[in-house]
C-alpha cells in the first residue's frame, strides 16, 4: 500500500467514524491539563516533605496524597471511613491532611487550637484533639477547646497564646494560598505529585485515580 492510498483510506474512516476525532481531542486536553496541574503542583514541593502525622495509611507509603479539610466539612467525615476501607488494599498510598478553613469563622478557630496543640503538644496530642474536634456536635469555640485540652492533659492558657502565633497564622496562609493557585475553592479536595481531585462519595473511584497515576 502506497502512503497516498493510506492516507485515503484513513481519510475515508475517519469522515466515517468523527466520533474518534473527538475522543482523541479530549484525551489531548486532558493530558494537557494534568501537564499544566502537575507544574502548579511542583511549585510547592513541600506540600510533601512534611513529616507524616495526620491521615490514613502507612507513613511510608510510595504515594503521598495531600488531603485539604475543614472541620465543618460534612462531605469530608462521610468520605473518610469509605478511604479507609479503600486504601485498605492500597498499602502504598498515604492521604495526610491538611487544614483549609473556609467554611466559617469556626472553621479557622478549630484549626487554629489544632495547629496551637501541634505545635507545643506531642503527635499523639495532636491527632488526639484532632479525632475530638472531628466527632464536636457543637460549636467550634473555646469553651470546646477548653474541654478537649484538659482531657489530654495539655495547657490551656499556652493554648490561647499559641493560637494567635504568626507560626499558626503562616500555616493556615500558606495552606490557602496553595488551595487559590491549585484553584481549590471547596473541601474535601486531594493533590498529588500530578492532578488534584475533588472529594465525593465513591472513595474507590478516587483511589483508582491515584493508583493509574
Amino acid at each position: 500500500m502506497t502512503d497516498t492510498e493510506f492516507e485515503e483510506r484513513l481519510r475515508t474512516y475517519l469522515l466515517a467514524n468523527p466520533e474518534i476525532i473527538i475522543e482523541a481531542m479530549e484525551a489531548l486536553s486532558e493530558r494537557e491539563a494534568r501537564a499544566t496541574q502537575s507544574r502548579q503542583i511542583a511549585k510547592y514541593p513541600d506540600l510533601f516533605d512534611q513529616s507524616p502525622i495526620l491521615g490514613i495509611g502507612p507513613e511510608q507509603a510510595q504515594l503521598t496524597v495531600i488531603e485539604f479539610f475543614d472541620y465543618r466539612c460534612a462531605p469530608c467525615k462521610v468520605l473518610h471511613p469509605k478511604l479507609q476501607t479503600a486504601l485498605e488494599m492500597h498499602p502504598d498510598i498515604r492521604v495526610e491532611m491538611r487544614h483549609l478553613p473556609i467554611l466559617s469563622p469556626g472553621s479557622e478557630r478549630g484549626a487554629r487550637f489544632a495547629l496551637a496543640v501541634k505545635n507545643i503538644g506531642t503527635a499523639e496530642q495532636y491527632r488526639a484533639v484532632h479525632d475530638a474536634l472531628w466527632t464536636l456536635k457543637g460549636p467550634l469555640g473555646e469553651t470546646a477547646f477548653e474541654t478537649i485540652a484538659s482531657s489530654q492533659g495539655i495547657d490551656w492558657p499556652s493554648v490561647q497564646n499559641e493560637m494567635k502565633s504568626d507560626a499558626v497564622s503562616a500555616r493556615i496562609d500558606n495552606n490557602r494560598d496553595i488551595a487559590i493557585d491549585l484553584q481549590i475553592l471547596g473541601t474535601p479536595a486531594f493533590v498529588t505529585p500530578t492532578s488534584v481531585s475533588f472529594g465525593s462519595t465513591d472513595a474507590e473511584a478516587l483511589v483508582a485515580d491515584w493508583v493509574s497515576q
